[in-house]
């Protein structure tokens, strides 16, 4: 394959002479259900992974050779790696709004002057004494005034009362809240957001041939420094890529920037489970792709805990990704994916500052963990 080549994971389109009379007919390969009817809807759907269910997805990531599992934090069937649990108690404090805000005593001030602009459980909840933590809070970014946050959650309602698709959520909310996030980030000059629409996985033999190779929708990405652009001139194509890259995927957005946190958006009445398989085939080839920046001759590549996002229309989850070895064949480890967080919304006021407050946790993870590992990766190029 040379180059990067999407064509044999878009969307797939129906026939335009179906179209003259409004009637959509599935694609083929689906089967012929009037639920599968609406979900080929381009309006409705960004994309679909194949044949399967996504209960039959999980399963078969489940028996790969190198499986992908889904657990929740609570199971006993594995333990929650360290690094895994830490960035859990981070996000789980800010998900339950303590130390959302980072107000100065004036800033707050303004805010208990607009309560008659909030709606009343806002009004409430804004007023709870462990809400506000200016030293801890400014350390990983700078809070949005009320009128940056109630800009965001009046589009998403807007957006929610006229039943719009996943673009119109995207364009309007998602990316909004993210570059938002990002801007006022800590970290904003050090990562930013990139688009991950037309991404496929390339080359086609990082993610296996048996499963659908489904892409996300946005990735958090470091901007290259000085150790990592020089690394850069160093680095050659995978065999079958043709064209060189940090990441899993030769699409223009994403080959000079490493991917530090994947996101996968849907539209409010698509589940949030759809998008579990997605971000599980993924991350899992992006490990791989890991894997293979190693110096020549190391052992074990030991991948940190990487945090995973999913907004399902106002409501956004997290999930956090770990890799643990099967057997002394690295090619044989194992990818857990722990879930899920519940980190904030766009529904109302409150939330949304939750949201903003992880979406800065997760940068500054990306900044503080993520980055020093990446550089110290390809180091050896430049060495």
């Amino acid at each position: 394959m040379e180059g990067a080549s999407g064509d044999a994971e878009t969307t797939p389109r129906p026939n335009k002479r179906r179209l003259v009379h409004n009637v959509v007919d599935p694609p083929e390969q689906f089967p012929s259900t009037s639920s599968s009817r609406s979900d080929v809807s381009s309006e409705l759907e960004s994309h679909r992974s194949g044949r399967l269910s996504p209960t039959k997805q999980l399963a078969a990531l489940e028996d790969r050779k190198d499986p992908i599992v889904f657990y929740d934090f609570a199971t006993t069937k594995a333990r929650v790696p360290d690094d895994v649990q830490r960035l859990r108690v981070d996000v789980q404090s800010l998900s339950d709004g303590v130390g959302i805000l980072g107000y100065t005593d004036r800033e707050l001030a303004s805010l208990t002057e607009a309560n008659g602009n909030l709606e009343i459980g806002d009004r409430h909840r804004l007023s709870y004494p462990w809400v506000n933590n200016l030293e801890k809070r400014r350390k990983i970014g700078r809070t949005l005034s009320l009128s940056e946050v109630q800009g965001l959650t009046a589009a998403a309602i807007s957006c929610e009362e006229g039943r719009s698709h996943e673009g119109t959520w995207n364009e309007e909310v998602h990316l909004v809240a993210i570059r938002a996030a990002l801007a006022s980030s800590a970290r904003s000059e050090y990562l930013k957001a990139a688009s991950a629409k037309t991404a496929s996985i390339d080359p086609p033999s990082l993610a296996s041939e048996a499963l659908p190779k489904r892409v996300v929708d946005y990735a958090i990405v470091l901007v290259p420094d000085e150790i990592i652009s020089r690394a850069w001139k160093k680095l050659q194509p995978l065999q079958g890529a043709g064209i060189k890259s940090w990441n899993h995927t030769t699409t223009n957005d994403l080959r000079t920037t490493p991917i530090a946190s994947s996101i996968e958006t849907k539209a409010p009445n698509k589940s949030w489970t759809d998008g579990k398989a997605q971000l599980a085939i993924w991350t899992a080839a992006l490990h791989k792709r890991l894997f293979m920046l190693r110096k020549p001759g190391r052992g074990h590549l030991q991948i940190p805990a990487m945090p995973l996002l999913i907004a399902q229309g106002h409501d956004w989850h997290l999930l956090i990704v770990s890799r643990e070895p099967q057997s002394c064949d690295e090619a044989c480890c194992g990818t857990i994916i722990w879930q899920k967080i519940d980190i904030g919304s766009t529904r109302n006021c409150f939330d949304a500052y939750k949201l903003l407050a992880v979406l800065h946790k997760v940068a500054d993870w990306a900044y503080t963990t993520w980055r020093p590992w990446f550089r110290e990766l390809v180091g050896w190029l430049v060495a």
